[in-house]
C-alpha cells in the first residue's frame, strides 16, 4: 500500500528533508512519527530534498505501508507525534508505482525578499531583507530569460549531483508588493541551491552590479564564481509539486507547460 502525503514545515530547526548523520532533518521527524503510529519502520521519501533552512508549504513524500491503515488516522494521529514546525495535510492511497520524487513532473518555489528597513517579526522567519535599491524592473527583465532549457552549472552548489546540469524552467517572475519582492520559479527540477543562487544573482543584477545581459549569459553554464552569492536560506519555500496521470489528485495543481 503507497500512501502519499501533503506536508508543510518550517526549516529552521533542521538540517533539510533528507536524514542527517549528525543532525535533525524534516524526513527523520516524519519517519519517526509513522513508525510510533504504525509501529512497524518506516522509510519516507520526499519530492524535494529541501536544504538546511528551506521551508515547505506543499512538499510531498510516499512510503509504503505493511497494512492498510485509515487515512485521516495517519494524518491526525502522524501531526500528534509530531513538533508544532511540521505539519501533514492530507494523505492519499496511490496506485502502484507511484514515487514522490521520481514521479514528479515539476516543482515550484517561492523566494521571499523585503526592501523595509525594518521586517515585522511574524514575517522575518521567512523573508530576507534587501537593500531598497533593488531595482524591481531589472528583476523583472532578468527573470525573463530563464523559462526554456538551460545549463544551470553557475547556480549549483558544492557538492551536489551536478552530471546533468540541464534543467526546463516553465515559468519565473518577480512580483511587487510594496516593499515586498517574491519570486517564484516552475522548473521540471532543480540543482542543490539553484534557486538561491539565482536570486543572489539577480539581486546583483537589480543593484546594478551585473547587467541583464551578463546573467543571460550564465545560462549557457559555467563555473559556479561567475554567479552571484547564494541567497539565504530563510526566504526559500517548496510552494508546489506537479505530477503528471494518473498520479494527479482530483485537488492537485495542472502540470505546467512551457509556452
Amino acid at each position: 500500500m503507497i500512501v502519499r502525503l501533503t506536508l508543510s514545515y518550517r526549516g529552521a530547526a533542521y538540517a533539510g528533508w533528507q536524514r542527517q548523520a549528525n543532525a535533525p532533518s524534516v524526513q527523520q521527524a516524519v519517519e519517526e512519527a509513522l513508525e510510533r503510529l504504525l509501529e512497524h519502520p518506516v522509510r519516507t521519501v520526499g519530492a524535494s530534498r529541501t536544504d538546511a533552512g528551506v521551508h515547505a508549504l506543499g512538499q510531498v513524500a510516499h512510503q509504503e505501508l505493511a497494512a492498510p491503515f485509515p487515512l485521516r488516522g495517519l494524518v491526525h494521529g502522524t501531526n500528534h507525534l509530531l513538533a508544532e514546525d511540521v505539519r501533514v495535510h492530507a494523505a492519499a492511497d496511490m496506485p502502484a508505482g507511484f514515487h514522490a520524487r521520481k514521479s514528479a513532473c515539476a516543482k515550484q518555489y517561492g523566494y521571499r525578499a523585503s526592501r523595509a528597513e525594518v521586517i515585522s517579526p511574524l514575517d522575518a522567519p521567512f523573508c530576507v531583507r534587501v537593500p531598497r535599491r533593488v531595482d524591481p524592473v531589472l528583476l523583472a527583465a532578468a527573470a525573463e530569460r530563464l523559462p526554456g532549457r538551460h545549463d544551470f552549472s553557475p547556480f549549483a552548489a558544492a557538492g551536489g549531483a551536478h552530471r546533468r546540469p540541464h534543467r526546463t524552467i516553465f515559468a519565473a517572475g518577480w512580483l511587487e508588493r510594496g516593499d515586498e519582492l517574491l519570486f517564484r520559479v516552475v522548473g521540471d527540477g532543480f540543482l542543490r541551491g539553484m534557486v538561491r543562487a539565482l536570486v543572489g544573482t539577480m539581486l546583483e543584477v537589480g543593484r546594478g552590479k551585473r547587467t541583464v545581459e551578463s546573467f543571460t549569459a550564465l545560462l549557457a553554464g559555467g563555473a559556479r564564481e561567475s554567479a552571484g552569492p547564494t541567497a539565504p536560506a530563510h526566504g526559500l519555500v517548496l510552494e508546489k509539486v506537479f505530477y503528471p496521470e494518473p498520479f494527479r489528485l482530483a485537488d492537485d495543481p495542472q502540470p505546467p507547460v512551457l509556452t
